[in-house]
């Protein structure tokens, strides 16, 4: 920091000792861009120190799943657990197939809160099928990240310091270009640090659960799907007997002819 204070007072006196002989608008994108070299913290080794494990960048997120006794009562205790936590729930849904009953819930937490709703789910479970937590250290991104776009923050105030001294048409056009393309970039760099930040500071848990319904045997029901189901197969049957009626031609003449044959008397020796 240090030595970009002292470079800075060259790159005043370069630019106005250089009006007069070079391209206004060149020069100061030149300047800027020696300025940008100056101010970069990847080229100084600002960005290689390490941090104090409190202050990393850590994004946590996994699953879980697990069998309960109710499912609207389960719903209802970690409504409860991630209002408390002063987390949210962004996603839910829930099927029903068989005597099973299951539902997902994608939940948002501070991260941390995470471990102890966690401890809280696995008390009020009946059974746990599945855990997984995964952590991910972003902590070099986010430098990386936050560095290059304060270098890009002070890099448009220069652009806008030179477009007030710009003194002619082709000087601001030029001086508004460049000041676009490093706006942009702010930008961009702006919505991936608050990307970054958001997952760090809320941790994401897909919670499912399910129950398993005993079901009464149904005497009265089943027969009546019974009665239902033997009437369809006797039709079936009988369709299958129809598309038999050449076979049973065939052999109704062939048994007819072998009868008839069997009961005519043989013709008398002589």
């Amino acid at each position: 920091m240090k030595l970009l204070l002292l470079k800075l007072p060259i790159l005043f006196g370069f630019i106005v000792a250089a009006c007069g002989t070079q391209n206004s608008t060149d020069l100061a994108v030149e300047s800027v861009a020696s300025f940008e070299e100056v101010a970069d913290p990847a080229q100084s080794g600002q960005s290689g120190e390490e941090m104090p494990l409190a202050e990393r960048k850590v994004i946590r997120e996994g699953e879980i799943y697990f069998e309960c006794s109710d499912i609207q009562e389960t719903s209802t205790f970690l409504r409860n657990e991630v209002s408390a936590s002063k987390g949210y729930i962004s996603n839910e849904s829930s099927d029903s197939y068989g005597e099973r009953t299951e539902r997902r819930m994608s939940v948002r937490i501070p991260s941390d809160q995470l471990d102890g709703l966690l401890q809280k789910i696995q008390s009020h479970a009946v059974h746990i099928e599945s855990m997984n937590i995964r952590s991910e250290d972003v902590t070099e991104q986010y430098i990386d990240v936050e560095a290059r776009l304060k270098t890009k923050k002070e890099l448009e105030t220069r652009y806008m310091e030179l477009l007030k001294q710009a003194r002619n048409v082709e000087e601001i056009l030029g001086l508004e270009r460049e000041l676009a393309n490093v706006r942009g970039e702010v930008e961009s760099m702006q919505g991936r640090l608050n990307y970054l930040g958001d997952r760090v500071a809320l941790s994401t848990l897909t919670v499912s659960f399910y129950v398993e319904e005993a079901r009464e045997f149904g005497f009265l029901k089943k027969a009546t799907e019974g009665i239902g189901a033997g009437w369809e197969n006797l039709q079936w049957f009988v369709v299958f007997l129809i598309n038999l009626w050449p076979f049973v031609l065939f052999f109704g003449v062939l048994l007819f002819w072998l009868l008839r044959r069997k009961k005519t008397p043989p013709p008398p020796m002589r």
